[in-house]
């Protein structure tokens, strides 16, 4: 079976190059996000009587660096799991990469928007609002080379399970004609 290319990729190629823009996408968003997720104005302020969608936004706020870094650090392992599961050709390892991603990326968008408004300088907002979406729309790109060398490793595993259950059958198959054609040669020897 021939392999098909998109944008001058293979799916393989492709899903490892994904692995790697992620690994790379995120220690730079650490860089760049960790001194605008670290907020100043969470020393232990009073909860008074306050709605639930304030008490979440605080928790964002405060929690939302610690968050990050949490995530991110799984994101890297789950990448390189991923750039793993590419060379051993590990289905579940691409499964558990695609959950992830959009986990990750889901988690993201809340914080950004509830920290938001922690940024003073327009600018920086622009520049936190044009990292994450240019992310996550590579990530999309990224993600159908990575489904689609998934779905290339699914088919295979299964034709393999066929082929072994045929080929178990030819090889007795193939025993038994050699045995016969031997018989058949020794029986002419002795005419």
């Amino acid at each position: 079976m021939r392999e098909q290319y998109w944008c001058g990729m293979t799916a393989k190629m492709g899903t490892v190059l994904s692995g790697v823009f992620t690994i790379i996408a995120t220690d730079m968003y650490l860089i760049f996000e960790g001194k605008h997720l670290q907020s100043d104005t969470c020393a232990e302020t009073q909860q008074r009587m306050q709605d639930m969608e304030q008490i979440i936004s605080q928790y964002v706020v405060c929690w939302g660096f610690r968050i990050v870094i949490i995530m991110s650090t799984i994101t890297i392992v789950i990448s390189f799991f991923l750039l793993y599961s590419v060379y051993a050709q590990m289905f579940r390892g691409i499964m558990i990469y695609i959950i992830w991603i959009l986990f990750y990326e889901a988690v993201n968008i809340i914080i950004q928007v509830f920290t938001n408004s922690n940024s003073r300088v327009q600018v920086v907002r622009v520049m936190r609002w044009f990292g994450l979406v240019s992310r996550v729309f590579m990530h999309c790109f990224w993600m159908f080379f990575v489904i689609s060398y998934m779905h290339i490793l699914y088919r295979n595993k299964s034709q393999d399970n066929i082929h072994t259950y045929k080929r178990h059958f030819s090889v007795n198959n193939r025993k038994f004609l050699w045995n016969k054609s031997k018989i058949i040669d020794f029986s002419h020897h002795y005419k």
